[in-house]
């Protein structure tokens, strides 16, 4: 009985030392005490007229109701006291899911989000500087959101490098294959149609390259004939490219896509041929195996 009432003294005199240490410090430095969540804007009008009156970039969560992944991050990521104390009120915040809100439809389309979770970072005019596309935890995602500030390697970074040396072609496709990896094949297209323009003998070894992505950008977006059609350029052009290995992969699954099943299979077997050793070949393999029973089994 005497240890628990000394304990319990104890206790009482720690508790009054730490409160009072806590309100002194206050009083002594005047710092009021930092939000230890996150607010979210669920208004994209809203969050792009205080990011641009406060100077702030965005974080736009954009999000599903099916996607667990994107529950995880905001049970774990996004409610770690860390990530809030230090970023809170650092950016605006902006939530929006991308089936059941207008802007998170239209931002869907936009940025060709086609997995989740993907968080964008965006500026005051609503440009994307970057994106996570996958779960991150708290400190993975703080340091990644930072880089892109300065890293060479973020979207924005990209895009200025080719506003400051708008005719260099390995700015121009650097950004190209950023967009590409980002599955936005339109805008991508855009910019490999530009490296072609800047430099349609391939001195600089990205042109067919560039010839070969279009076609993959338009075959992405199951405009199949119009990317038949760069395939063509490519092998007329540069008969002796790499890349025209690709190519017969890419033409042999167009094929198949288009339900030309003989076409398919005849484009492949070259392949097979042709290019015993190329990357690609135990996947063709497959894919004609697989091809070749459902074929028999009609």
């Amino acid at each position: 009985m005497l240890r628990a009432k000394v304990l319990s003294l104890q206790f009482v005199v720690v508790v009054g030392f730490v409160v009072f240490a806590i309100v002194l410090g206050v009083a002594i430095t005047g710092v009021p005490a930092r939000s230890s969540s996150i607010t979210w804007e669920r208004d994209y009008g809203k969050a792009m007229e205080r990011a641009q009156a406060e100077k702030k970039l965005i974080i736009a969560d954009m999000f599903t109701d099916w996607c667990a992944l994107c529950k995880q991050m905001d049970a774990e990521t996004f409610a770690d006291p860390k990530l809030s104390q230090n970023m809170s009120d650092k950016y605006v915040w902006l939530k929006l899911n991308t089936e059941t809100e207008e802007e998170g439809k239209r931002l869907q389309k936009e940025f060709a989000i086609l997995t989740y979770p993907t968080i964008l970072v965006l500026d005051g005019q609503g440009e994307e500087q970057d994106r996570i596309d996958r779960f991150l935890a708290a400190a993975q995602f703080m340091e990644r959101v930072r880089s892109f500030v300065d890293s060479p390697d973020s979207l924005a970074s990209l895009r200025k490098a080719v506003q400051e040396q708008p005719n260099s072609v390995s700015a121009r496709y650097a950004l190209a294959e950023k967009l590409l990896n980002q599955n936005n094949y339109a805008k991508a297209a855009l910019e490999f149609k530009k490296v072609i323009q800047l430099d349609p003998e391939n001195g600089k070894g990205k042109t067919d390259l560039s010839q070969y992505n279009v076609a993959l950008c338009l075959a992405s977006e199951e405009k199949f004939v119009e990317a038949i059609v760069q395939l063509d350029l490519l092998e007329t052009r540069f008969p002796r490219s790499d890349a025209v290995a690709d190519a017969a992969v890419l033409r042999g699954q167009i094929y198949r896509c288009c339900n030309k099943l003989d076409e398919a299979q005849a484009v492949l077997r070259e392949y097979v041929n042709k290019y015993p050793t190329h990357g690609h070949i135990q996947e063709v393999e497959n894919l004609l195996a697989v091809m070749e029973a459902e074929t028999d089994s009609k």
